[in-house]
């Protein structure tokens, strides 16, 4: 994974610590392809997101949404408690829909974590895969996916 404020900057999730996450984004047009939002909901199935994270769940296009609506994908993020959008451009540039506060932390499946991409440039913004980012909403810290089976 990615440590804050760099894509370059990363390491092993095993190296990371304790993180304590505000929000997880699971999407955006990089990084919300079918395969990613199966993957993610493999882990989230039968779980919920903790009451202190926002999940936040977009796929990458409308073809991808109705895709993921018709496999049942979506209705599992729902069921767990995420916020699924229709394919945009929010979260991942601090557009709107899960803009970060200052001191917020999230993990991200999106491809950048800049200083201020997601919102306050006193947020940090960790990039995983989409398994790590559904294991993460649901322990409330970055985690490995195994922590939550």
């Amino acid at each position: 994974m990615a440590l804050p404020n760099l894509p370059s900057n990363a390491c092993p999730i095993s190296e990371v610590g304790e993180v304590r996450i505000d929000q997880a984004f699971l999407g955006s047009c990089t990084n919300g392809c079918l395969e990613d939002l199966e993957i993610g909901a493999k882990v989230i199935e039968g779980k919920r997101v903790h009451p202190d994270v926002r999940l936040i769940v977009i796929p990458a296009t409308p073809t991808i949404y109705k895709d993921a609506m018709e496999k049942g994908i979506l209705k599992t993020f729902l069921e767990a408690g995420a916020v699924v959008s229709t394919p945009t451009c929010g979260p991942c540039l601090g557009g709107y829909m899960g803009v970060l506060g200052d001191g917020e932390k999230a993990v991200s499946s999106s491809n950048r974590n800049f200083v201020g991409r997601m919102g306050s440039p006193k947020s940090e913004v960790y990039l995983a895969n989409p398994a790590v980012v559904a294991a993460s909403a649901v322990a409330g810290k970055i985690v490995h996916p195994d922590d939550v089976q």
